[in-house]
């Protein structure tokens, strides 16, 4: 009995030691930030520096505060918006939808969601959209790193954002072969929130990176000047980005007022800063798209007559990715993915291609990992005897990944193959799981697919 009553009190005294411990953490939990991009900061160094030196660690506050000044925190998401209603940023992200996707996950009684991003994103790809969240690790291939401004499977040509189209889709579908899945229950309210939301992550991403290009020409001069930036609201301090357009007073049209000297030199930085560098180089890259679909072209007839692809088609396409469109190269003489195996893609080779970083010496890239790096890993080629494909497997998602290439990836783009090689191709990579390896090498034997027999002869 004895026993007994010591087993109780000591799960009891453990129960409130551990409830105590909770209560705890919950009053002291921080609430998050973005992470710096310190691999971004350490590569700036090397590529620009001596080996000896490092950028003044006052650089750092600047660019965080500047970041904060237009973009806010993971909980309080802003935008600049310097050109206001017309602002084209407003035209791309929605402040209201960056609410209902930030901040931490809630809802209310109506069942209204908030922190959307948080419950079904940051897990893997983290708060700061670095691809580098909890479970990053663990995952092939690493979630997206948004930062780099960079999407594989999108409906637009190499170097040209993804339509909102297409990031919708993505989340919807998911990718295949990967951990992205697929949220198909999503309302689309939630949907087009995440899809700012992402946007939004990305822009500032691709401005951080920006600005610390930016820190080996300055030469010990301040990138902004914070004293200044902080004496004024954000608005009064951004309105200097536009400092041109915003030479009259909203109402009246009559001049203002002379502005203090710090502030007017706040102004001339923020006219490059922000004006030049967030508008001009990211923001109208972003209004530019196209947010129709990129227009695949018709298949010929014959191609789509029957269930699976013709004999001639496939034989057509067989030959090209043997010779001309040179698949065989990445993929392999059997389509297994074995041709080149130690490609990397955009995310990892922007570190990795650093001078004086060798990728089988871990010591000579210790500090990028250090820096918060994933460790690379190469690229694997599709293995296209299984049919899984990652960006979808319609004939016409198959088309738009051979034609226009994998953004950030060793897949080019094949501007020499005209619409109707391209189509044989396709014919070729959808016939080519239903074909059998026969003597070790790419021969194929005949083998039944939908009622036709199918060769790679």
């Amino acid at each position: 009995m004895a026993e007994i009553l010591r087993a109780l009190v000591s799960k009891s005294v453990a129960a409130v030691g551990l409830m105590a411990f909770l209560l705890a953490g919950c009053e002291k939990v921080p609430s998050p930030e973005f992470r710096a991009n310190r691999v971004e900061w350490v590569k700036q160094e090397r590529l620009n520096l001596e080996a000896d030196q490092q950028f003044a660690p006052e650089y750092r506050e600047q660019v965080d505060t500047l970041l904060t000044t237009l973009f806010g925190t993971p909980d309080e998401p802003r935008l600049p918006a310097i050109y206001g209603d017309e602002d084209p940023l407003n035209q791309l992200v929605s402040l209201d939808r960056l609410r209902l996707a930030a901040g931490p996950v809630s809802s209310d009684e109506k069942g209204k969601h908030w922190g959307l991003y948080r419950e079904h994103c940051a897990h893997c790809h983290g708060i700061t959209g670095d691809g580098a969240g909890p479970t990053a690790l663990a995952l092939y291939p690493y979630p997206r790193d948004f930062r780099l401004g960079k999407y594989k499977f999108k409906s637009t040509p190499l170097r040209r954002p993804p339509t909102d189209a297409d990031l919708v889709r993505v989340i919807r579908r998911g990718i295949p072969g990967s951990a992205m899945p697929a949220f198909t229950t999503l309302p689309e309210e939630e949907v087009l929130a995440l899809v700012d939301y992402v946007k939004y992550l990305t822009i500032r991403g691709e401005y951080e990176r920006r600005l610390l290009a930016e820190l080996p020409g300055l030469e010990g001069e301040p990138l902004v000047d914070l004293k200044a930036l902080r004496a004024g609201s954000t608005k009064q301090a951004t309105a200097g980005a536009n400092a041109g357009a915003n030479q009259k007073e909203a109402g009246g049209g009559s001049e203002q007022p002379e502005l203090p000297a710090e502030q007017e030199a706040l102004n001339a930085q923020l006219q490059t800063l922000v004006g030049e560098y967030l508008y001009e180089e990211i923001v109208d890259r972003w209004s530019d798209r196209d947010e129709s679909i990129t227009e695949v072209p018709a298949p010929p007839a014959d191609l789509m007559s029957t269930a699976a692809p013709p004999q001639e088609w496939v034989a057509k396409g067989r030959d090209l990715f043997f010779g001309k469109a040179n698949c065989v190269q990445c993929h392999g003489a059997t389509g297994l993915g074995d041709g080149q195996t130690q490609n990397y893609d955009d995310w990892t080779n922007d570190w990795l291609k650093t001078p004086g970083v060798d990728v089988l010496s871990k010591q000579t890239y210790q500090h990028f990992l250090e820096a918060g790096a994933l460790p690379p890993r190469p690229v694997r080629p599709r293995n296209l005897r299984i049919p899984v494909y990652r960006g979808g497997k319609a004939p016409a998602d198959i088309y738009r990944r051979i034609a226009n290439g994998i953004e950030g990836t060793p897949m080019p783009s094949s501007p020499s193959l005209t619409p109707e090689e391209v189509w044989a191709v396709v014919a070729y990579v959808q016939a080519m799981p239903y074909e059998r390896l026969s003597g070790g090498d790419a021969a194929m034997s005949a083998r039944p697919v939908g009622g036709r027999e199918v060769s790679g002869k």
